[in-house]
């Protein structure tokens, strides 16, 4: 039996086993049912469950790799970056009475134009225009950023940079 076969047994199951008892003390803590042993679950499965998805990251990576081809993988992934480096990076003085954290990065991209955000999706700004028109957004032009079409609040904004990924 091979190491790459034998680490393949354990990599899915890992990561889906930290992923519960993450996911569940998260929840928890959330509506701040917190314990010290939740929370050192939370913590120490936390950096267990990093290394198993390294683990099946590194078993999968061909795989892994074809959802930068898929538009819609690929604005999910570049949204949920940019939440967490927006969550560690913005300082929170600086979003005192607004959003926090990667609310406060969302927003920030919101605030661009088509035009300077076509070139993410891999389109000219009158081609992000079209489709923002196709998909509802009547009044987008080159210029119009994302929160003069969709509104400040960070799901609609979501929803209008998924539209742009499709």
């Amino acid at each position: 039996m091979s190491i790459n076969s034998t680490l393949r047994k354990f990599a899915t199951p890992l990561t889906v086993g930290t992923f519960l008892v993450t996911g569940v003390t998260g929840t928890l803590w959330y509506f701040h049912i917190v314990t010290d042993a939740g929370r050192w679950l939370h913590e120490i499965i936390g950096l267990v469950m990093m290394g198993a998805v390294a683990l099946h990251l590194i078993l999968n990576w061909r795989a892994f790799l074809t959802y930068f081809k898929r538009p819609i993988a690929l604005v999910l992934m570049i949204g949920f970056l940019a939440m967490t480096i927006g969550g560690y990076v913005m300082p929170e003085s600086e979003t005192e009475g607004g959003p926090r954290g990667g609310a406060a990065a969302i927003m920030m991209l919101g605030e661009k134009d088509l035009a300077t955000l076509a070139p993410v999706f891999g389109v000219d700004a009158d081609g992000l225009t079209s489709k923002m028109i196709a998909a509802g957004y009547e009044d987008a032009t080159a210029t119009s950023t994302v929160i003069d079409l969709a509104g400040a609040e960070p799901g609609k904004l979501l929803s209008a940079f998924a539209v742009m990924g499709e």
